[in-house]
């Protein structure tokens, strides 16, 4: 999803065993060392990566956790915010679980396919990731799950092994995923078309055609500034999927408040809102965080009449791909770009853990990505 900078390539030597850790665990001061972030994200070839700390910050699920962000440093003699951008060597943002308002010393990453998490020179992802585990599990931690973008190959088992290992041993587990999410956009719709699978071609074709002459749909794209929070309500209240008020008021608030946040749409005459789709762009990126599409309409299926005229729109202003948080179910997934990510996992071996584990077989686990590792039956886990 992130570019490669050129800049990155003079990365590789650094030498993290002569690094400085420390960390912030409150958002606003986060927030304080955001500029400095985005210009270590650039040197990491992780463009874009920090641009919107404050929206993944407040996101509702996030502010359900605390942020940590741990830092690897080059100078130790002076206070955290009075480092230059170029004495950061990598970060990390990870989020401790809090249960009935308590810490539970449970850490995890908060994006899928960990774009945003681990901000290091790709050669040494698996390093600073291994590192930043063994540091807060020295400092309390029960479990950490870091997930990080890999570079293709997966990662070697050595690259972790010996920054995990400590004074005491602990569990530990790695994978790696395919989590393509990717579309990329050529010069022209067809060309851009004609790379999607057959089945997807036609689909964005036909159901564009066929709710423009049935329903004599427009496409909007920018709503962003005339969209009421009255039609959104409505809109939500009528969809397929409809979220809960304090998911709305967020899209809603952020998509207003934030720049570089848009908002597109399909209506029909009478100003009706058919779809809304709302996200993010930079750097020629356009990323994709919602999605809503009015119910009694599934012979329209509007949600692919959307990402039709998104697509065209996306092309026409010289977006360079177009990015799915989460991914999607739509069949365009078959034709996203390859990416690998890569979770490492590490547990204390303690009763809290164990009944940990054990409860997890018992609890529907929706979409907790870290409980579902946990109980992984497929994963090896090494003591170490």
């Amino acid at each position: 999803m992130l570019s490669t900078s050129v800049e990155a390539k003079h990365l590789k030597a650094i030498d993290l065993e002569a690094a400085h850790f420390c960390h912030l665990r409150d958002r606003s001061a986060i927030l304080r060392m955001r500029e400095k972030l985005i210009r270590l994200s650039t040197r990491c070839g992780q463009t874009g990566a920090m641009d919107y700390l404050e929206y993944f910050l407040t996101s509702t699920e996030n502010l359900k956790k605390a942020p940590y962000l741990v830092l690897l440093v080059r100078r130790s003699d002076v206070n955290v915010f009075e480092l230059d951008a170029e004495d950061l060597i990598a970060a990390v943002l990870i989020y401790e679980y809090k249960v009935m308002g308590f810490y539970s010393r449970v850490f995890s990453t908060s994006d899928f396919n960990g774009s945003r998490a681990v901000i290091a020179p790709v050669a040494e992802r698996a390093r600073v990731s291994s590192m930043v585990c063994r540091y807060l599990m020295e400092r309390g931690a029960q479990v950490v799950m870091l997930t990080f973008a890999g570079d293709g190959n997966g990662a070697n088992p050595e690259e972790f092994v010996g920054a995990i290992e400590g004074d005491r041993k602990r569990w530990w587990t790695r994978q790696t995923r395919e989590v393509g999410a990717t579309i990329v956009l050529e010069k022209t719709l067809d060309q851009t078309l004609a790379a999607l699978g057959k089945h997807t071609r036609r689909n964005l074709r036909y159901y564009r055609r066929k709710a423009e002459s049935e329903l004599m749909c427009t496409f909007e794209s920018d709503v962003k500034s005339s969209l009421s929070m009255a039609r959104l309500i409505e809109l939500n209240q009528a969809s397929t999927h409809p979220v809960t008020n304090v998911v709305l008021e967020r899209r809603y608030s952020t998509m207003k408040a934030l720049d570089g946040l848009f908002c597109v749409g399909v209506k029909t005459p009478d100003g009706q809102w058919i779809s809304l789709l709302g996200g993010r762009r930079h750097h020629g990126i356009s990323e994709i965080d919602w999605q809503m599409n009015r119910g009694g309409l599934e012979k329209f299926s509007v949600g692919t009449v959307i990402r039709a005229f998104l697509i065209e729109h996306e092309i026409a202003i010289g977006t360079d791909r177009l990015f799915f948080e989460g991914g999607t179910p739509h069949s365009m997934r078959h034709s996203f770009a390859s990416e690998k990510t890569i979770d490492i996992v590490v547990t204390k071996r303690s009763p809290f853990v164990f009944a940990l584990r054990r409860s997890a077989q018992w609890r529907t686990l929706g979409k907790n990505f870290l409980m579902q590792t946990l109980i992984n039956p497929t994963l090896r886990w090494d003591l170490r």
